[in-house]
Formats: C-alpha cells, sequence, structure tokens
C-alpha cells in the first residue's frame, strides 16, 4: 500500500515568512525523489521502477484509520518518546533531522529478482589522456599554443581590459584575442570553456554526438568571483555541448583544475563514467586584480619564479583533458593519468605554511596512488608562482619529499612565466604544457629566470625555450589561497608497482547540524583554543557543526591523527556578506585601497579552508557543488577516497548555506551539517552509491542498488527536509544524519538517501549491518 504523508499546511520558515501551499513549486520533474512538493506516491513510483524491476508503481492509496498511520518513521509517539546520544548531546540537530520525511520502501516486503552485477573493474580501471583543448594567453587552440610554447613566446602584457592606472602594477596575462574583452566575467568563462571543450573534442577525435549516447561526465575547476553559484557555469557548458552525464564543479582557488583531474579520474576508477572531460576556467576580473594587489603579492615586471624578480603575475583561460577508460575505443592514449593526492596546510588564509608541509603531504600522496617512487619522476612542473613565499614553501617541499641531492638533480620549472597565473585554470594549463612538451621530447622552461633566488631551487629550467629532455613521468604541483594543496602524477609508463585494489568498508559515525535558520554561535566558548580571527558567518557554521560530528563520534584531532583527517564541503557560493564587504570597499576606496580580510574570503572554499584551520585538519581537502544535493555529493566523494585510497583514516564531509544579511531578495537560510566517515567498522556502513546526470535521480538509486548487491530493497527512504526552508547545499546532508539516527536506533536495517541537484543526481544507501541476501 502506498504510503501516506501529511497534508501540505501553512508553516513559518526561520526568517519570517509563510510558506504551505503558496510554497515555490519543486523544479524537478514528476518522479524525483526528492520533491518536497511532490506527492510521496509520485516519488516512490520512480523509486520502485530503479529499486525493483518488477515493481509495478504505486498502489492507490486506500482509506486507513488514523491509528494505522505507522508507516510515517519519524513521525510517530515512539520516534519523540526515543533520544539518540546524538541528540541528548546536541538539541539542535533534533529539528532539522525530524523534518526529514521518512518512507518505507514499497519493495521492503517483497523479494525482488538480484540487480545485474557490474565488474567496475572489467575493461580497466587507468584512465588515460586522449586529448587537450586550450584557450590561453599563448593563443586559442592547441595548435597556436604548441607553436607559441616551443618557440619560447610569453603571454605577459600591458592590462587593457581594465585601467589600472590607480596601481603600480599594470601587466597580466590575456587569452589571446580577448585582451580588450571587458564583458561580464562568467559570459567569458563559458566562452572559454567552450573554446577549450571542442579544441580538446577535436584532438581526441571524439564526436560531439557521441557525447549524447556514451557515458560522459564533466569535472570543471571555477571559483567564478562573483555572486555566482558555481555550478552554473557547468550547466552551461554540459547543456551546450549535450552531456547527459554528472557534472561536478571543484571550487579550491588555484588548485581547482588539478583537482577536476583527479576526481575525473576517480569517475573512471569508480565505474561512473566512460569519459570525462576535466579541467578548469577562469577570467581576469578588476576585483581580482585588485585584491591581489592589495596583498602586495604582484610584479611589476612579467613574473620570474624562482628567479631574482619577487611577485607573481596574474593570468587566465581554460584548459580541459579528454580522460577516457582504457579500451573504450581505437583512440590513442598520449599519457596515463597515474595518480593524484590533496591536502591541506591549516595554517593562514592566504600564504603558505613556510616550510611546505601540506605540499611535501600532497606529493606523497600522489605518488603513493600512481605506484611510483621518486626516482621515477623525470620532470616537476611546480606550482612557481614568483612570490618569496610561495616558492620558498614549496622548494622545502620538495626538498622534503625528494632528499636535497635528488632535488637538486631533478629537471624542474614553471610555466607561469609564459601564461601568468591563470587561478583556478593554472593547474590543467600547467599540465598540457607537460604534455605538449614531454610528447616532444623536451621540458618546459622557467620564462625570464636568470638568477636564482636565495632559499629556491639552484637550477631550475631557465633556458629560452623547451629543452631537450626524454622522460616517462611527470609531477606538477599546484596551492591555492587557504592551504588547499594538490599534485598530479602523469605519464607514458605504466606502474611496476599498481597500490593493491583492495577495496576498504567505510562509515559513517558521527553528525551534527544546525538549522535550517541559525541565532548566534558562541564559537569561541566552543573552541577556546581556535584561532577564529576574521572568520566569517559561512565559516562559524561550518566549523561548529564539523567540530560537534568530531566530538559526537568521540575523536579527537591530535598528532598524526590531523594528517589522516579530510575535509570535503559542499557550498554553492562564497559568503554572501563577505562579497558584499569586498565590493563596498571597492566601491567606496577603489581598486587602491580594497578590504584584504573580506578579499580573503570571497570564495567558495573559504569556509572549509578556515574550518580546517580552526580545527587543525590537514588531509585531503575539498569544496564541490552539483547545486541541490551538494552535501551528499561531499559524502559520496569523502566515501570514495576512503574506500580506495590510504592516505586518510576518516573524512568529514560537510554542507552549508549561508543567508545574505544585506539582500532582501535571498531566500537562502542559514544551515550546515557535517558527517564523519571512516574506514573503522564502527556506525553505519555505506553500502552502495550511485551518480548520474541532473534530473536522473532513477538511473543513481538503480546504481546504488547495483553497487550494493542485495536482494532486497532499503527500507526506508529519508527525503531532505525542504519545507523548513530553502538549504541547497545542506539539505540532503540533513538526510544523511537522519538515516544514520534511524538505522542506529534500529528503525530499520537499510536507508536509501537520494537527490537530483542541478548537475547532478547521487544516490546512498546506508545499513545498519552489510545486509546480503543468501540464494
Amino acid at each position: 500500500m502506498g504510503p501516506v504523508r501529511e497534508s501540505s499546511r501553512s508553516h513559518s520558515f526561520p526568517d519570517g515568512r509563510r510558506g504551505g501551499e503558496d510554497e515555490r513549486p519543486s523544479r524537478r520533474r514528476a518522479g524525483s525523489l526528492v520533491g518536497a512538493t511532490e506527492p510521496a506516491s509520485r516519488a516512490l513510483g520512480s523509486q520502485g521502477a530503479a529499486l525493483d524491476p518488477g515493481f509495478e508503481g504505486p498502489r492507490r492509496r486506500r482509506r486507513r484509520a488514523p491509528a494505522r498511520r505507522r508507516h510515517r518513521v519519524g513521525c510517530d509517539r515512539r520516534d519523540r518518546r526515543c533520544r539518540s546520544a546524538l541528540h541528548r548531546r546536541f538539541p539542535a540537530l533534533d529539528r532539522a533531522l525530524r523534518a526529514c520525511r521518512t518512507y518505507p520502501s514499497p519493495q521492503a516486503a517483497r523479494r525482488g529478482a538480484r540487480p545485474a552485477e557490474v565488474d567496475r573493474r572489467s575493461v580497466s580501471d587507468s584512465p588515460h589522456i586522449t586529448g587537450w583543448g586550450v584557450a590561453s594567453p599563448l593563443g586559442v587552440g592547441r595548435r597556436r599554443f604548441r607553436a607559441a610554447l616551443l618557440r619560447g613566446r610569453i603571454g605577459i602584457a600591458s592590462v587593457r581590459r581594465f585601467d589600472t592606472s590607480a596601481l603600480s602594477t599594470h601587466v597580466g596575462a590575456m587569452v589571446a584575442g580577448y585582451e580588450s574583452d571587458d564583458r561580464d566575467p562568467t559570459l567569458l568563462c563559458h566562452e572559454f570553456g567552450m573554446l577549450a571543450l571542442r579544441d580538446a573534442l577535436d584532438h581526441a577525435r571524439l564526436d560531439p554526438g557521441r557525447l549524447r549516447t556514451t557515458r560522459v561526465a564533466l569535472t570543471l575547476g571555477a571559483s567564478l568571483f562573483g555572486d555566482h553559484t558555481t555550478e552554473s557555469l557547468a550547466r552551461n557548458l554540459t547543456s551546450e555541448l549535450g552531456i547527459s552525464g554528472p557534472a561536478i564543479t571543484i571550487s579550491t582557488a588555484c588548485t581547482s583544475s588539478t583537482q577536476a583531474i583527479g576526481f575525473g579520474a576517480e569517475l573512471i576508477r569508480e565505474g561512473f563514467a566512460d569519459i570525462v572531460l576535466a579541467g578548469g576556467i577562469d577570467a581576469l576580473t578588476p576585483a581580482l586584480f585588485a585584491g591581489f594587489h592589495a596583498l602586495g603579492v604582484l610584479s611589476e615586471a612579467p613574473c620570474t619564479p624562482f628567479g631574482s624578480q619577487m611577485g607573481t603575475t596574474l593570468g587566465e583561460g581554460a584548459g580541459f583533458l579528454v580522460i577516457e577508460r582504457a579500451g573504450l575505443r581505437d583512440a590513442d592514449p598520449y599519457a596515463l593519468l597515474r595518480g593524484y593526492g590533496l591536502s591541506g596546510d591549516a595554517y593562514h588564509e592566504t600564504s603558505p605554511e613556510p616550510r611546505g608541509r601540506g605540499v611535501a603531504a600532497a606529493i606523497r600522496s600522489a605518488l603513493e596512488d600512481a605506484g611510483a617512487s621518486e626516482t621515477e619522476i623525470g620532470y616537476l612542473n611546480a606550482h612557481g608562482t614568483g612570490t618569496v613565499a610561495n616558492d620558498t614553501a614549496e622548494w622545502c617541499a620538495i626538498q622534503s619529499v625528494f632528499g636535497s641531492e635528488l632535488a637538486g638533480s631533478l629537471p624542474l620549472s614553471s610555466s607561469k612565466g609564459h601564461l601568468g597565473h591563470a587561478q583556478s585554470a593554472a593547474g590543467v594549463l600547467e599540465v598540457i604544457t607537460t604534455l605538449e612538451c614531454m610528447g616532444a621530447g623536451l621540458v618546459p622552461t622557467t620564462a625570464g629566470f636568470e638568477d636564482p633566488r636565495p632559499g629556491g631551487p639552484p637550477r631550475p629550467v631557465g633556458s629560452k625555450r623547451p629543452a631537450p629532455l626524454s622522460y616517462e613521468l611527470a609531477l606538477s604541483t599546484n596551492s591555492a589561497f587557504g592551504g588547499s594543496n594538490s599534485a598530479l602524477v602523469f605519464g607514458g609508463a605504466e606502474s611496476k608497482s599498481a597500490p593493491g585494489d583492495e577495496r576498504r568498508r567505510v562509515f559513517v559515525n558521527g553528525a551534527a547540524s544546525l538549522g535550517p535558520g541559525v541565532g548566534n554561535i558562541d564559537l569561541a566558548a566552543e573552541l577556546p583554543r581556535a584561532d577564529l580571527r576574521g572568520i566569517d558567518r559561512a565559516a562559524e557554521l561550518l566549523t561548529t557543526v564539523t567540530s560537534r560530528a568530531l566530538t559526537e563520534a568521540g575523536v579527537q584531532l591530535r598528532g598524526n591523527a590531523r594528517e589522516r583527517t579530510g575535509l570535503i564541503a559542499g557550498a554553492l557560493r562564497a559568503s554572501p556578506d563577505s562579497l558584499h564587504r569586498f565590493h563596498s570597499s571597492l566601491e567606496q576606496r577603489g581598486l587602491a585601497r580594497p578590504d584584504t580580510t573580506a578579499f580573503a574570503q570571497v570564495l567558495p572554499s573559504a569556509a572549509q579552508s578556515a574550518c580546517a584551520k580552526a580545527l587543525n585538519i590537514r588531509g585531503p581537502q575539498s569544496t564541490i557543488t552539483i547545486g541541490q544535493g551538494s552535501g551528499l555529493m561531499a559524502a559520496v566523494m569523502s566515501a570514495w577516497m576512503l574506500a580506495r585510497r590510504r592516505d586518510s583514516d576518516r573524512m568529514v564531509a560537510a554542507a552549508v548555506d549561508v543567508r545574505s544579511q544585506d539582500s532582501t531578495d535571498d531566500d537562502v537560510c542559514d544551515a550546515a551539517c557535517a558527517l564523519l566517515l571512516c574506514a573503522e567498522p564502527t556506525g553505519v556502513e555505506v553500502a552502495g552509491i550511485g551518480l548520474a546526470g541532473p534530473d536522473r535521480v532513477d538511473d543513481a538509486v538503480a546504481d546504488a542498488r547495483r553497487s550494493w548487491g542485495s536482494r532486497s530493497a532499503p527500507e526506508l527512504f529519508v527525503e531532505p527536509p525542504s519545507p523548513l526552508g530553502r538549504t541547497p547545499a545542506t539539505s540532503s546532508a540533513f538526510a544523511v544524519a537522519r538515516a544514520l539516527d534511524l538505522l542506529r536506533r534500529g528503525e530499520a536495517r537499510s536507508a536509501l538517501v537520494a537527490s537530483s541537484g542541478t548537475t547532478a543526481s547521487v544516490a546512498m544507501i546506508l545499513t545498519s549491518t552489510k545486509v546480503r541476501d543468501v540464494d
């Protein structure tokens, strides 16, 4: 029989607005699992088809006495009387979690046919790079880029797009042909992205029409500098290309595209895509230029990383790699993407940890993931911004990993002397630079380098043109604001000592939440030893729930536990109040004197970085979004990393939404939620994961069911608590926390959480024990 659902009633949002029958209708199509305004029968109708091929849809609801409304798990008296330790410790968690609507699966009492088992590694899990495309200061299109690179051309020139007369620096690196284009940066980013994507498809000899019929995903590094949701760029790109698969946006400033490449490889390895278009995009704006100028890190002349000229030069551009599962088609791979690594400094908002410990951790993680030793690396493309702090810390990290003798002889250079610092696109442009030279038997050079500076590499490659060198394996590193570090290992050599395929089981053993609608928080009282100076509202919310989730699970971050704990946050945008403060300072004081404190907080990753700094979390870190459902996506990515990798023992998957205090049009509520995942056999197990394109939540649920491998359907479906207020990033994380609570209390043995976001659909099955049917 169909589940009984409460009738729609008028209710109050935390900010005083009224909701109910006149509430904004759901934008999801009929059959979506999470449409808060859709009848439960419709939601479960699509779910039933995905969970059980024999399910014929919801039956017509029959009248029954009120006493029999026992299927509304989470709404009966027994539920109100029963309080978990989680609720007793943090009562504020109760409001959001109890608002999650919970329904029995329509097949819970039936035994369906066992879903077909999918061998995710049946072909090969080796991600191969089969092409790339570029829009850069050296030229638009791979051929122009390659020709300019081999000639040793420098793409840095006087800035013509906006007026820099009030500043001391007047040079930048603009995309060739767009030097004077002053259109909105979102339009420029979209155009740069389409140029690079079409170029990549052409290089890979991949018919654009095939994108509609092949399992293709997009992983995009982008940190739009403005009041935009970051997933909007990915949505527009996939729509124009006709990609129906998932699109994940990574927003970690200068490491965004490097992480996008690493996560793209993860989608291939996990079997959720056959082709991934991975890369990044950024555009140079007056506000961005002014912010870096105010920090005092811009060079008056074109930058010369590791050389005597101090400071960096800002740039822009777009680049994408075509990453494929090996053996998918007849395309010849140019390189193998062997491994990647992530870490965090937990040190400062804009400066790196001086000894480079975070950079070193990312490099070691990438080498371990690649199954490679330090001696196998034939060339290193360094982040090399040209600033004293960054270059010195990075060289310390390189010496720490490779040893002083090997580091001194390792061919090393930075591409920013040619390209400028392209921010979110920096990593992918530097990987493409390396790939172009590697294929020609050359090593990239550091443009403008003459004399080494103290504390840097003594002999970086500094010829005017790429130098001859044959090598099979390269390493590329990048670092960013907030202490985000990433590294990639790629080349033509297969691993001689590849890490084992043994996967760890992953469990959720802690959760905490705030909102929707949150009052003042005395974070200093909860974390008396933490450095909370300059923390904004988003960071305050995220730090509070992360600290409470760790406490609820009994985890204390001391010693090595800090390096073995990671943090992935779901966030749709930067803090709106920090953006307002920064732009107000530009309007009032001009480009020469912006608010530097606010500037450090205008990126979507700022809250995650501040949280990691406050709690001393130094493991793998990232900030991602798929729009609605970003919190669940963060949990899925955390589970992937724990299952396959060995560089962390626990991951915090968190999400945050922040309402603008300066806008009456903002309908987002303050909210945050954190989930603690670990590889220890405690808590509730992550038994199945599914991922699909937007508005394809049925496919995501079916994929989660296949990876679970059970004949039975999950007993419960937990719906995000949208009636309490609009919390797009956080609501799906609330649902996971609610499922955790119900499974802990024995209300069910398995539960499904699913969400259809703007650019992807995602599903997760949780079990109190690993339930497997026996024939």
